[in-house]
Parts: structure tokens; sequence; C-alpha cells
């Protein structure tokens, strides 16, 4: 009886982990349609976004979803961005956040708009930390558009 219980166990162990596992085949645990998803939706929507992005810092969003991804909203600073969430994978404190954001004036920044500085990492790359091991990487999508992913 004991060993059937074992087995079931361990049949069902293997039925959660292994999508999970596939999932997270993405750099850093990231699942890979979160990674690709924002820069899709950028894409084949970008014309619908900006118009949801400039209702946004005009304040007067009207939508709390888009396409299956949450509109988060303006982010203040130096350079005002609209940051989209497209996903994320894990339990705090080790979490993965993935999406994407207008930027108003076409400037990169650090996750939800924090005040850290971007140091350059490729080609329209940047990476972010704020001195902990709370990271991230941001890339030009096309003109004001911005992919992240941000660690905690």
């Amino acid at each position: 009886m004991k060993a059937k219980k074992a087995s079931v166990l361990l049949i069902l162990l293997c039925a959660l982990l292994i999508p999970a596992l596939l999932l997270t085949a993405g750099s850093a645990g990231v699942p890979v349609a979160a990674v690709t998803f924002g820069r899709v939706q950028v894409t084949v929507n970008q014309a619908a976004l900006e118009e949801i992005a400039a209702d946004c810092l005009r304040g007067s969003q009207t939508a709390a979803r888009y396409k299956g991804v949450e509109i988060e909203g303006v982010f203040p600073g130096e350079h005002r961005i609209v940051q989209f969430f497209s996903g994320g994978f894990g339990l705090a404190p080790a979490s993965t956040y993935c999406g994407f954001y207008y930027s108003e004036d076409g400037v990169p920044a650090a996750y939800q708009n924090v005040d850290v500085p971007l140091t350059p990492a490729g080609e329209n790359r940047w990476r972010w930390s704020d001195g902990t091991d709370n990271g991230g990487v941001t890339r030009r999508i096309t003109g004001h558009w911005f992919s992240y992913r941000a660690w905690f």
C-alpha cells in the first residue's frame, strides 16, 4: 500500500514539475512565453497600445487589461513611462516579472521607473541593479517601446 501511494505521489509530482520546467526554459527562469509576449504584443498591436499609453499619460486610462496584458499605469520620473505587465514567475523573495513599457521620451528606464542607473549591456539593451540582488534588463523593441525583465 505504501509503495502504491509513493508511486501515485511521484506521478503527481512529475505531472506538476515537467510543465513548470518546460515553461521556464527561458533565461533567468522566466517563462519563455512571458519573455517574448510583450514584444509580440507591441509588434502586432502597436497603434492600440500607443492610444492606451496616451490615455494613461493624459490621466484618462479606461481599461485595466488589454489582450491578456495588465496595464499597470504611469510611473513618474524624469522620463515618464506607461508600464504593461505580461507575466511573472516565482514566489517572493525570488520572483521575476516580465512586460513592456512605453517611454514618453523614448528613454529606457528601470522596472517601474525606479531611479537607478542603467548600464549599457549591448545594442539597445541596458541592465540595472539597486545594489542588492534586485535587478533587471530592458531592451528597446522599437521607437518608444521597451521590454523589461526584473528579478527580486
